[in-house]
């Protein structure tokens, strides 16, 4: 590859932002993140860190392994992260996640192709919301896009389900690398919360 290869790409990074999608919304006063637990081929415990922001309304991922690419085997062409939160807030309030902004790189041959793509749901509710991104060769840069979620689903009113989150890097085709470039900083995928009174 030109500018990114899988041997190039010593860790790529997930930031995890959550936050009120505009200033102007209401939202709750209090809001803490409890509990994260994350797997999957594109993170571990050994690869992977995180950490909470001092107002627990941000926490970051740091993962080793969100790199997809057609250089190895089937293993390597797909890589996916399951994110679980634990997110406390006061009685009175619902949330749903209503957008999400991704940043990377992707070297695709004309002929392949990368795909992003995530989806959420609260545990012990049906829907599963998702937003999906197909980059088309021949492509050799970085990426940005904000997607809103196909479809709307809120955590049950006074309760405080769990928020489960997977995302997925896959590559089709013959040459493709989709990830990050090795000088930039990191893979982000930024999460916008809408909230209402219930």
């Amino acid at each position: 590859m030109a500018r990114c290869g899988a041997s190039a790409v010593a860790m790529a990074a997930l930031l995890l932002l959550i936050a009120a999608a505009t200033p102007a919304l209401a939202q709750p006063a209090s809001v803490t993140i409890s509990g994260v637990t994350f797997g999957g081929n594109g993170c571990s415990w050994s690869n992977s860190e995180y950490s909470y922001s001092s107002n627990s309304k941000t926490i970051t991922f740091i993962f080793g392994g969100m790199v997809a690419t057609t250089d190895g085997g089937l293993e390597d062409r797909r890589k996916v992260c399951q994110i679980s939160m634990s997110i406390s807030y006061p009685d009175g309030w619902t949330y749903t996640l209503g957008q999400v902004t991704g940043r990377g790189f992707a070297d695709i041959a004309k002929g392949s192709q990368g795909i992003y793509e995530t989806h959420f749901y609260f545990s012990g509710q049906t829907g599963t919301p998702r937003v999906s991104r197909i980059l088309p060769g021949k492509f050799v840069d970085s990426f940005e896009f904000t997607d809103d979620f196909s479809t709307s689903v809120w955590s049950q009113c006074n309760n405080t389900p769990n928020l489960n989150i997977k995302s997925v890097v896959r590559v089709e085709g013959s040459q493709a690398v989709m990830a990050l470039d090795s000088s930039d900083t990191k893979f982000q995928l930024v999460y916008y919360f809408d909230w209402k009174e219930c």
